[in-house]
């Protein structure tokens, strides 16, 4: 049985989903592992909004993905010299410059999103389809009750 900070022990429920969640930060780990030779995991979540948002104000970037427009310039500069984005001027505003992904980062955003898939789904397939179902209306559950997280805390994970 787990032990919280308080050293109080946890409900079983609580207990299962601490278990759970350790085996779905496994994917997460298990799918960033390759992109850390080549990135930090500021740079991958920097990269993960444009493509998801693209094209992207570089205000708004360094909002959602919440650090400092002065790091977050840093951090565009990298990933354009690495070849995963590009800024873009916006016609009619000198000022205003706009970030988007290349082919190479879409594709990398896509890789290591298939790759997390595909291992959960093939965990997946190891249970019974009653038991699949019954981890889906679970996982429902949980995120209706959990709620979305603070895009700062993803920021660590790069997600």
């Amino acid at each position: 049985m787990d032990i919280d900070r308080d050293g109080s022990s946890l409900d079983p429920t609580s207990e299962a989903t601490v278990l759970a969640s350790r085996s779905l930060l496994g994917f997460v780990v298990r799918s960033l592992a390759p992109v850390l030779e080549e990135l930090t995991l500021v740079q991958f979540r920097a990269l993960v909004v444009v493509d998801a948002a693209a094209p992207v104000r570089m205000a708004d970037l360094a909002e959602r993905v919440g650090v400092h427009p002065s790091t977050l310039s840093r951090t565009v500069d990298r990933l354009e010299a690495g070849g995963w984005v590009r800024r873009v001027p916006v016609e009619g505003n000198r000022r205003e410059v706009h970030v988007e992904p290349t082919a190479r980062g879409t594709e990398l955003v896509a890789d290591v999103t298939h790759h997390r898939r595909a291992e959960i789904a093939a965990a997946l397939t190891r249970l019974s389809p009653p038991d699949r179902e019954a981890v889906r209306r679970g996982m429902e559950l949980f995120a209706a009750a959990a709620g979305e997280a603070d895009p700062e805390e993803l920021l660590e994970l790069g997600l």
